[in-house]
Parts: structure tokens; C-alpha cells; sequence
């Protein structure tokens, strides 16, 4: 996957990943958003056009949720993949106030 040709624009789409994490606490959601977001600095370095944009952390779910925007939900797969992590889904996500 490479950056688009020149003058092609590729819309920005919000994605959200979910896991689950066993013993979720805040340092190892904080672990998970390093790695992640290492992952997608290097993938943009490719030129993927991918953007952070928020990590959480459901600690009594034992759940782990990030945001990042790309144009496609394939590359955010590539990005669990690259960082390792087993991801449940990964769903497009809007904001309420644009529906």
C-alpha cells in the first residue's frame, strides 16, 4: 500500500479496533498506544496516510479501543498486524453531532 499518485485525494475515515487485554491496567494501555502508535508512524513514513487520534482503556472490561483515521479498514488491520496485537474487530465509527 503506497501513498497516492499526485493529485489523487483519498478521504480520511475514523476507524475504531477493539481487543481484549487480560489484566488491562494503565500501563499496559499505555504500552498499547506506544506500540501503536510507533506502528503507524512508521507506516506513514511508507506513505499509508494514517493519523492517531485517541487509545482507551475499559479497565474492568479488560478492554483496549483506539481510534486512528485512514482510508480504509484494511489499513488498520495492517496496523494491529505490524504492531502485534489481536484485535476482535474493527468497525468505521462517526460522530453523533454529524448524523
Amino acid at each position: 500500500m503506497r501513498r497516492p499518485p499526485y493529485g489523487l485525494v483519498v478521504r480520511a475515515r475514523t476507524f475504531l479496533s477493539e481487543c481484549y487485554v487480560p489484566k488491562l491496567d494503565e500501563a499496559a494501555a499505555s504500552a498499547l498506544s506506544s506500540r501503536l502508535q510507533a506502528t503507524i508512524a512508521d507506516l506513514t513514513a511508507d506513505g499509508l496516510a494514517l493519523r492517531w487520534l485517541r487509545g482507551l482503556a475499559l479497565l474492568d472490561e479488560e478492554t483496549y479501543v483506539w481510534m486512528v483515521s485512514a482510508p480504509d479498514a484494511d489499513h488498520v488491520v495492517l496496523v494491529n498486524r505490524r504492531a502485534g496485537i489481536a484485535y476482535d474487530h474493527v468497525v468505521e465509527v462517526v460522530a453523533a453531532e454529524s448524523v
